[in-house]
This record gives structure tokens, C-alpha cells and sequence, in this order.
């Protein structure tokens, strides 16, 4: 008899927990949580979740749920689905349910009001996996990190205050585990939008006037809008991008000088650029409501992708690491300074989450300083051959010819291990070599006895404005459409530049030699999970469809308009519903 799809998945994942991870058969999300999990060392077999009760019922969050919720329960009656509302970390607020079968399980559990299911403290679930992916999550069964909550089927619904543009919250709608079911995860999203649209009416007379003109300045075709006032900042997703790091009181110190009508200024940037504003006050009724700006970018803003522009350095060493790793974040460069810094007798520590880059960083800056002569090692593999002989080992490595050496994964190793690697080290580097170690985490494992330089990788969340540049990196010499650094950079990317990196050649792969790659060379699963989340099951299907007819004709916005029987400006309205900008990209 052939296995059931439930067991399968229990069978993976006991796979995962036995061997202390390693590849699972599972959907890709629920890896990535997995493996988050296991380095955050949540339990598995004893669920217990920090509970914080200081829970506000008259927040604005609740406000706007309450009535929702008391409505849905009043009609679904007593089925056995429940209803949890969460803040932005995790912590429930309101549970909503009435079947006693149900409601004796998740009590028993702790899931209710006041308990904190933050992925790091209650492993995957609804609640926490969906605060960290930051869109729709369903988790089914066994899909579950914890072993008490395999009895659930779960699906959260991040909430954003329309008006801050900001996830405030989750909706989790629970039941018992079936995956079968797709009622639950249309019913968690329409009532998330619903809980949405009360949050906007709560808003006041004054924020509501200053959405409204957010909205008709947003229409596509304009460039970088924000509206701001002492509250609130509105910004487009070109003007996001941007702004990052600017802070919101500069903006509205900005706008506070306009007066009467339009002014003309400049605002620095956070990478030292500065571009040109025009503010325009905003009023209704002779009320000033707040002021739009209007920025035109800096002049390489515009340049393609494939051609990054990059700040003026004088360091030999930096300019040659950075002919192959690409990237202007400012902690990012740091990094690449660091690493041409570190001088005889220091080792360089780069410490940051996996698929970050920081190997390839310390093996790039190595064999700029010593050619091939570089030896790079493992610590991991002492989960399997033991600490003393993979030292006894790296002693003999250590002795020879080699003038360079990268230990990857020292954060595996005990403290014992570690001050004898510390020890080994310091004698190389003292004869010259050139010495690197990188650990996962975000902290720097400390090499007792020797002199360190420490520098951290950001993860590829935190630099968004590398993406384009590493994906035209990644696919040379073939060319990418805007559209695809687009869609592409919708996506969480858990795994960093090493994921992006696999999913950018395994997409170029499938293009034709000799074409640029399009919507079409973008595999399936992508571009549906590309998809914003906050849009309702209707509109995702439709930005699919979209999607297809575009790839298939090769972009061509006009053909696939009339293949899918719709005007061009409709095709392009559901676009830009969806936050996709064919015309305005990202880069």
C-alpha cells in the first residue's frame, strides 16, 4: 500500500530532527523554518512558549478585530476552527472559538492570550512562520517543528495598517490537521482584509484625507512619492528603496519649510548621495494635512543593472575582491574593508546567517593576498569524525606548504576545541599565513589568545539594493529583464546570496542561449510565490495569469493583454494592484 502523504511528511521530518538536520523532503518554507528552528534550539517535545500578559483590549489592533471576529464566530457557529489574533512579535491577543474539543487542545497547549508564539520560541507555526516570511503561511501537521502542535493545521495572515504601511499583527485561523482543506486559508485572508479596511476606518478624518491623496499620487507612472506628516509617513515602493535609513523626522523637516506652494530642495541619503526634492503641502479646508514629496534620484540611480555603480575607494585590495563580489551596502562594504585590512598575525572572523557570503569572502581576500596557496577546511565534519583528530589533522595542514587557510563553521566547535584552534592559528599567522574563520550567528566566537579582526555579513533582507546587481552578476553573460530583478526581489530568500544565487543559474539555464531571460525562463513556483500576499485568492489568480501570458509572449505587454482578452491598461492596473511595475522597475 502506497504511504499517505501525512506520513511521508512525518517520516521527513523525523528524518530531519534524528540527524540533527540536513535535506528534507518538504516545501521549501518549511525547511528554511526547520533549519531556523534547530539553530534557535526550540524544543521539540516540550512546547513552552514565554507568556507576557500586559495584552491592551482597547489597542487599535483589537479594536478593529473584535467586530470582525465576533461575527465570523456568531456564523460559523460551533465548527471546530479557531481564530487567534497576534501582535507583530508573536504574542496572542484574542483567541476566538467555541467547540469545547478544540478549545480543551489549545488550552492545553497554552495557545491563548498572553503566550508568545514567535518562531524562535514555539517553533514553525501559523503565528511565527508567517511574522518571518512576512506573507500568507499555511502549516499542516507535521509541517510543524513542535510535536504538540502536529495536530493542528494552521494558516497566518500578516495585518497591515494600511496607512503606516507596517505589519502590526497576524491573523491565525486554526483546525485540526488536513491539509484538504482549503476553506481555512481563503477564510484567514479575506478576514484579515476585512480586519485591514476597519483599521483604516479608525484612522482619523486628517489620515484618511492624507491616504487618500497618497493614493492618487501613487498612480503609475510617477517616480518616487512620499507623504508625510508629523505622524505618518507614505511612501511608493520606488521612494522605499530610496529612503532606506533616512529618518522620518528629516522628512518631515523637510516638508515643514514648504510653505504656500512648491519648493525645491535636496535631502541627503543614507549612502552619502543626495537627491533633489520638490514638496508640495497638502491641505483640505484651508487644514494643512502634511506635504508630497517628490524626489528626483541620484543620476546613477537610472544606470542598468548589469552595470552597478559603486563609491570611489583607494584600497588596490578592495577594488580586486570587488571584480568578484558585488555589492554597495554599507555593512556589506565595511565587511570588504575589514577583510582588506586584517594584517600578518590577525585572523579575520566573519560571523552572519548561512548563504551569506561569508566564505566567499574570506576565501576572495586569501588568494588576493596569496594566489592559490590557500587551504580551506571544514569544522562541521567533526559532528561525524570527532574534534581531536579533525585537530590532529588541521596541525598537519597547518605545517605545510600552504601559506593561507578558511575554517568554515567553527561555531560547531566546544570552547576546547576552540582555544586549540586558537592556538594553531596564532602560530600560523605568526609565520604569515593568512588565517579566516566564519561561524554561523549573529555573535563572533572569541579565539582566546589571538589578535582578531571581526567583521559581520549581512543577510540579503538587509541588502535589498544589492539584489539586482547580484542577480546580473549571477547570470552573466546573460542579460535579465527588469521585470524578473523585479519579481525576484518579492521574494524572502531565506537562504541569502547562496539561494539567490542557485535560483538566478538555475533560471538562466533554462533560457535559450543567446536570449535575454525573461517571465518566461522564471520557474512556476517563483512567480506564484512572487505574489503579494495581501491580495485576495481572486486577485492572485488573476497576477497569474498575468504572469503567464507574459511569459509566453516573450513580455510583449500588448500581445499578452489581447491573449488574455483585456485592455492593456487594465493588464497594467492589476499590475501595479499587485506591486508589480513593469514600467517604473525597481532598479
Amino acid at each position: 500500500m502506497a504511504e499517505t502523504p501525512e506520513r511521508q511528511l512525518a517520516r521527513e521530518r523525523e528524518r530531519f530532527l534524528s540527524r540533527g538536520g540536513g535535506p528534507a523532503r518538504v516545501r521549501a518554507e518549511i525547511f528554511s523554518s526547520w533549519r531556523r528552528c534547530q539553530s534557535w534550539s526550540v524544543p521539540v517535545d516540550r512546547l513552552a512558549p514565554p507568556y507576557r500578559p500586559e495584552v491592551d483590549p482597547e489597542s487599535a489592533l483589537l479594536r478593529a478585530a473584535s467586530p470582525v471576529l465576533d461575527a465570523l464566530v456568531e456564523r460559523l457557529d460551533d465548527l471546530q476552527i479557531s481564530f487567534l489574533i497576534s501582535d507583530a512579535e508573536g504574542r496572542i491577543l484574542d483567541r476566538r472559538a467555541r467547540h469545547p474539543s478544540l478549545l480543551s487542545l489549545l488550552d492545553a497547549r497554552n495557545v491563548g492570550p498572553g503566550f508568545v508564539f514567535g518562531e524562535d520560541a514555539a517553533g514553525t507555526n501559523g503565528v511565527g512562520t508567517a511574522i518571518e516570511l512576512g506573507r500568507t503561511t499555511r502549516i499542516d501537521g507535521y509541517e510543524h517543528y513542535a510535536s504538540d502542535l502536529v495536530a493542528f493545521s494552521c494558516v497566518g495572515v500578516p495585518i497591515t495598517d494600511p496607512l503606516r504601511q507596517r505589519s502590526v499583527g497576524v491573523l491565525d485561523v486554526t483546525c485540526a490537521a488536513d491539509r484538504d482543506n482549503r476553506l481555512i486559508t481563503l477564510l484567514a485572508e479575506q478576514t484579515a482584509r476585512a480586519i485591514e479596511s476597519r483599521l483604516v476606518e479608525q484612522q482619523s478624518r486628517r489620515e484618511r484625507a492624507l491616504l487618500s491623496r497618497f493614493l492618487q499620487a501613487s498612480k503609475p507612472g510617477r517616480g518616487a512619492v512620499v507623504v508625510v506628516n508629523e505622524r505618518v509617513v507614505m511612501t511608493n515602493p520606488r521612494a522605499a528603496r530610496l529612503l532606506e535609513g533616512v529618518d522620518q523626522a528629516l522628512l518631515w523637516d523637510a516638508a515643514a519649510h514648504a510653505g504656500g506652494g512648491p519648493l525645491w530642495g535636496e535631502l541627503g541619503l543614507a549612502d552619502g548621495r543626495v537627491a533633489r526634492t520638490r514638496t508640495t503641502p497638502l491641505s483640505e479646508g484651508g487644514e494643512l494635512l502634511g506635504a508630497m514629496i517628490e524626489f528626483q534620484p541620484p543620476a546613477h540611480e537610472h544606470a542598468p543593472p548589469s552595470r552597478p555603480t559603486r563609491p570611489r575607494m583607494d584600497d588596490g585590495n578592495l577594488h580586486r575582491i570587488w571584480r568578484v563580489l558585488v555589492g554597495r551596502d554599507p555593512v556589506f562594504v565595511e565587511a570588504l574593508r575589514t577583510a582588506c585590512a586584517v594584517h600578518p598575525g590577525c585572523v579575520l572572523v566573519l560571523c552572519g546567517e548561512p548563504g551569506a557570503g561569508k566564505n566567499a569572502l574570506a576565501v576572495t581576500a586569501g588568494r588576493d593576498r596569496y594566489g592559490a596557496e590557500l587551504y580551506e577546511d571544514d569544522a562541521a565534519v567533526v559532528t561525524q569524525a570527532g574534534e581531536a583528530p579533525w585537530l590532529v589533522e588541521l596541525g598537519t595542514v597547518l605545517g605545510g606548504s600552504a601559506s593561507g587557510i578558511v575554517v568554515r563553521h567553527v561555531e560547531v566547535l566546544s570552547a576546547a576545541a576552540l582555544r586549540t584552534l586558537a592556538a594553531l592559528l596564532s602560530t600560523a599567522s605568526g609565520r604569515g599565513w593568512w588565517c579566516a574563520v566564519t561561524a554561523n550567528g549573529p555573535d563572533a566566537p572569541v579565539l582566546p589568545g589571538v589578535e582578531q579582526e571581526t567583521a559581520w555579513m549581512p543577510p540579503l533582507r538587509d541588502r535589498r539594493g544589492d539584489l539586482a546587481a547580484l542577480v546580473a552578476a549571477f547570470a552573466a553573460p546573460v542579460a535579465v529583464a527588469p521585470e524578473v530583478v523585479q519579481l525576484l526581489a518579492r521574494l524572502p530568500w531565506p537562504g541569502n546570496v547562496r539561494e539567490l544565487r542557485a535560483a538566478v543559474r538555475r533560471i538562466a539555464a533554462a533560457t535559450p542561449d543567446g536570449a535575454r531571460i525573461g517571465l518566461g525562463s522564471v520557474p512556476t513556483d517563483l512567480r506564484r510565490a512572487a505574489t503579494r500576499a495581501n491580495l485576495t485568492r481572486f486577485e492572485r489568480a488573476e497576477v497569474h495569469a498575468i504572469l503567464e501570458a507574459l511569459a509566453e509572449t516573450g513580455g510583449n505587454k500588448k500581445e499578452a493583454a489581447a491573449l488574455l482578452g483585456i485592455s492593456r491598461t487594465t493588464l497594467y492596473r492589476k499590475l501595479q494592484t499587485a506591486g508589480v511595475d513593469l514600467d517604473n522597475t525597481m532598479y
